[in-house]
């Protein structure tokens, strides 16, 4: 009896929890400067957190509402592929900047929409996602084409071209 008493003591101190805590564990996160070279006008600087792992990739910016103006996040992936992303328990609006092998930025979606399940998915295939806060890549006068100076890019092949 005791062994079932102490049984379900267990069961209702789980069932306790509150929902979702185990998605809001921590993460922790390298954080990194980069650089956003622009054609004809100085280089922006940001300081990202790395996104490289699955479990990396999939929290993101989730939960977080203290997002700096010269901060973000650069999810890394290890193949070129057509990418999803989405905003699901995500509170702040982002922008989103898909990028190439060479760290060319390809496209912005500028303003996401927050706590959104609509994927945002890239055009073409891309091998990594600058995630800057809302507005940001217009306030900075970040566009497709500028270059994104990181060492996981291989910017020599693209440096002829901003």
């Amino acid at each position: 009896m005791r062994q079932f008493l102490l049984f379900l003591g267990i069961l209702f101190f789980a069932g306790c929890s509150p929902e979702g805590s185990a998605e809001k564990t921590e993460i922790s996160f390298a954080k990194e400067s980069i650089r956003i070279l622009r054609r004809d006008r100085p280089a922006v600087v940001f300081t990202v957190e790395i996104a490289d792992t699955n479990a990396k990739r999939m929290r993101g910016f989730m939960y977080r509402t203290d997002i700096r103006d010269d901060e973000g996040m650069l999810f890394l992936f290890p193949v070129n592929k057509k990418v999803s992303m989405w905003m699901a328990n995500t509170p702040e609006s982002l922008d989103m900047l898909f990028i190439d092998e060479y760290g060319r930025i390809t496209e912005i979606v500028e303003n996401t929409v927050p706590f959104s399940r609509d994927q945002v998915q890239s055009r073409e295939s891309v091998i990594a996602v600058l995630e800057l806060k809302g507005g940001t890549a217009k306030r900075s006068g970040i566009e497709a084409g500028d270059l994104v100076e990181h060492s996981f890019f291989n910017l020599e092949k693209a440096s002829g071209n901003l």
